[in-house]
């Protein structure tokens, strides 16, 4: 299995997005998924791998990992023809089956690293006040404010105030001297 770091800001054109605290999974409910602007077929290939095999391969086009849940649309071939996601052949039978719907999942990841990381528009500084609270604590308080239970490792951008302004996660202050430094990396984890 693969999994894909998304923002959880993250806007989907498509679905909800709800989480399971139990599963540590994200998952998305699709309504009528298609394939192109057709109707996805309940099956992979002719009559081969019908209902979750045909939902699972849906998912992972979408960057998901496996499908947790599908609806069938049964008999609508004749009246919306479906179309297979293996082969994009079309089924315009009345017995073609499609989705009426699909929740898709993926693993929440374990870490996450953000690169330069900001907040309100400027770099993180180094410190979560004016000299106190720098390097972990900053970086652990920037990891909880993105969701995360803490950060595993970070790296520092040393003296970079004058041409990037540094931003204070604990005040919203900037510092936009010389001295200022700020993070380069910060690995974030639960």
């Amino acid at each position: 299995m693969f999994s894909l770091r998304t923002s959880f800001f993250a806007t989907l054109a498509l679905g909800a997005m709800t989480f399971s605290n139990a599963a540590l999974a994200e998952q998305v409910a699709y309504s009528n998924p298609k394939v192109g602007s057709q109707p996805l077929d309940l099956c992979l290939a002719w009559g081969v791998d019908c209902g979750k095999p045909a939902a699972d391969a849906w998912c992972v086009t979408k960057g998901f990992a496996e499908s947790v849940d599908h609806t069938v649309a049964a008999d609508i071939g004749a009246s919306t023809p479906t179309r297979l996601l293996s082969t994009g052949a079309v089924c315009d039978q009345g017995f073609c089956d499609g989705f009426a719907s699909i929740t898709c999942s993926r693993p929440d990841p374990v870490e996450q690293v953000y690169l330069q990381p900001k907040i309100n528009g400027n770099r993180l500084d180094l410190c979560v006040d004016w000299g106190t609270g720098c390097g972990a604590p900053a970086a652990k308080k920037f990891c909880q404010a993105e969701g995360w239970a803490t950060a595993a490792d970070y790296t520092v951008a040393q003296d970079i105030g004058a041409s990037t302004p540094t931003r204070l996660i604990g005040t919203g202050a900037v510092c936009d001297q010389g001295f200022c430094d700020g993070f380069e990396a910060i690995t974030c984890k639960n």
